[in-house]
């Protein structure tokens, strides 16, 4: 109901800007909603009259004196009650009463849909989500993704956006010749049968200590001659050895390929199982192999040398060269300006004489000895976006440690001519331990079923030491609800930006602003309505009946699709659990101040005010993927 107030406000000050003869473009931004309690603010108010009189050379309070009243001459939208000027600044002030109807019916006509929007021209949006490396377990790193992206793709879908989930699996590259080499050296079928996914990582692991160790021997030095030839030839054998297995996958050895579906496979089945227990789906599963295997890689290394945007380096490698000046709002298509030639490129090249000392950044897509890379892969992934999806944005979840690749894959694929489709890599913190940075390679993780199993234990010993009324058959599925809220609020509600250091216990807590409490207030809002007879009619409601405290439940309902905007515009879902974090707090406090069943009045218009209430508490917490519970 805000939302469309502020719509309503943003067209009558636009139009009130022109009638008083301004030559200036009116932004939504102009309008901004204020607290509820600041009367002198009002509930919106705008300051584009200091623009205007920055412009005109004129006095702000004299802009904002005629401006208001143009916008009152034009009429002020329903539920508005009047319009003021407090030091330059409009401020609109609502009327209660038409507030709290005009919110009150919106919720109930729209329902489930409250907070949606209907576009006739919806973006399509493909989306990089989760994307974990197989032969490997799912760790907090993955899940803080699964849980950010999962939440995000929501809101968009909500805000009307075709939205596309790819878990675009990393299954593809030298290390999976690696994996190959050590398996076929060490590997134990019946340790693979039992849990491929331990004994593909242990396999890792050893792969990588020894490789470690080899190296760490070479650069000692103190070696005699015999000794640390034979060392080479060791490390050579296993490093050699595992760029010819990718080789030979690359090439689509049968003996390769079998082996290396099998570790696809057993990978994929184990990620379903968590996903199922996390409640998150994909629409494809586009992992890197497919790229390669199906010569979308080929047609993008052949288009950017026929295009003549990527050059041969010395060595064999194929790279695209970008220059400092290209790097600025690359993935914005109307934004985005790169100088494609390589004119520039060479002149550096042949001045510095080798490709690492020129001054530019060298984006490879083959490798010298004729391999891909991670590069190759992700304009390949453009490629298909485009041509197969018709998409208009290509979304990327990735960790923010990814940044920098991010912005040269951007420049490389506006080079590459992909000038139409909006790029955008949607960054969060890196997550370490206590103990340090978090390292596959080295052991050093927390995986996600360590962190769902020791949440569902506490939620489990919370319900059966606290549950009122609860059957015990009903304690496990109460528990995982409650498990899954406390974990998806906190990894969502956090700054994205901000590294984590992850501690399991602060996770999966119960106690303070979580998930779990947003649960409870769903849950007593359902109590006091089940308690009730019947939920009057909308249309039954006498506003005048509301006191303070209900007006300011009512102004937070409202703010519901100002949020989910918000949420859209910044593609991050955290705006949303804190507002459903601050809605927990507003009805706790409406549910203390106010009698709602046996209120000597105004018992009827808080039941209605409370079923709008849980109709927003279920939408919202839809979207972050959080079910809603009868009894806690």
């Amino acid at each position: 109901m805000l939302g469309a107030i502020k719509r309503e406000l943003f067209e009558g000050l636009r139009g009130a800007v022109t009638d008083a003869g301004y030559d200036r473009d009116v932004e939504p931004s102009a309008v901004e909603l204020e607290a509820f309690d600041d009367e002198e603010k009002g509930e919106f108010s705008s300051a584009i009259s200091f623009a205007i009189a920055a412009d005109a050379g004129a006095n702000p309070m004299a802009v904002a004196e005629k401006l208001a009243e143009g916008h009152r001459e034009r009429g002020l939208p329903d539920g508005v009650a009047s319009v003021t000027v407090v030091n330059g600044h409009i401020n609109y002030h609502l009327d209660v009463e038409r507030m709290a109807r005009r919110t009150l019916a919106t919720i109930d006509a729209e329902g489930s849909a409250y907070g949606s929007r209907e576009r006739e021209d919806p973006d399509r949006i493909v989306a990089d989500v989760s994307s974990p490396n197989i032969a490997k377990p799912l760790h907090v790193g993955h899940l803080r993704n699964t849980i950010l992206s999962d939440a995000l793709m929501n809101v968009l879908e909500e805000r009307g956006h075709d939205v596309t989930r790819d878990n675009h699996l990393g299954d593809w590259g030298t290390q999976f010749g690696n994996l190959l080499h050590e398996y076929v050296e060490f590997g134990d079928e019946a340790a693979f049968e039992a849990d491929p996914i331990a004994h593909l990582l242990d396999l890792y692991q050893q792969f990588e200590r020894r490789d470690g160790l080899l190296e760490d021997v070479e650069e000692f030095g103190a070696l005699t001659e015999g000794f640390a030839a034979s060392v080479a030839e060791e490390r050579a054998y296993h490093v050699d050895d595992g760029k010819e297995w990718f080789a030979r996958l690359e090439r689509g050895d049968e003996a390769a390929v079998e082996r290396w579906e099998r570790f696809r496979e057993a990978s994929i089945e184990r990620f379903e199982a968590i996903y199922a227990e996390l409640g998150v789906d994909f629409d494809c599963w586009l992992g890197e192999s497919f790229y390669a295997r199906e010569g979308w890689n080929d047609l993008v290394v052949e288009k950017a040398l026929e295009d003549d945007v990527a050059m041969r380096g010395p060595d064999g490698s194929v790279f695209i060269p970008i220059y400092d000046d290209d790097y600025e709002d690359a993935g914005d298509p109307a934004a985005a300006h790169v100088d494609p030639s390589l004119d520039r490129a060479r002149e550096m090249l042949e001045e510095a004489g080798s490709v690492e000392d020129a001054g530019f950044d060298a984006f490879y897509i083959v490798k010298s000895d004729g391999s891909t890379v991670y590069g190759t892969r992700d304009l390949a992934t453009i490629e298909y976006r485009v041509s197969e999806f018709d998409a208009d944005q290509s979304v990327y979840v990735v960790a923010s440690e990814q940044n920098r690749y991010f912005q040269q894959l951007f420049v490389a694929a506006r080079k590459m001519g992909y000038d139409e489709v909006r790029l955008e890599h949607i960054d969060y913190g890196m997550i370490s331990l206590p103990e340090g940075s978090m390292s596959t390679r080295g052991g050093q993780i927390v995986t996600v079923r360590e962190v769902l199993d020791a949440a569902r234990e506490r939620a489990r010993d919370i319900v059966e030491e606290k549950g009122r009324n609860v059957d015990p058959e009903e304690v496990d599925a109460i528990a995982r609800k409650i498990a899954l809220a406390t974990v998806k609020y906190g990894m969502v509600a956090s700054n994205r930006g901000k590294d984590i250091t992850f501690d399991i216990d602060e996770a999966v807590s119960l106690e303070g602003d979580t998930g779990p409490y947003v649960q409870y207030a769903t849950t007593r809002a359902y109590s006091i309505l089940e308690s009730a007879e019947r939920v009057p009619a909308v249309e039954a409601v006498d506003p005048s009946a509301f006191n303070d405290t209900d007006h300011n439940l009512l102004y937070h309902l409202g703010r519901y699709p100002l949020v989910l905007e918000r949420c859209e515009e910044r593609y991050d879902a955290a705006p949303l659990a804190r507002y459903l974090l601050d809605l927990a707090h507003v009805f706790n406090s409406f549910y203390h101040k106010n009698r709602v069943l046996d209120a000597e009045t105004a018992a009827e218009e808080r039941l209605v005010l409370t079923d709008a209430t849980a109709q927003v508490f279920e939408n919202g917490l839809e979207l972050l993927g959080i079910e809603t519970l009868a009894e806690m």
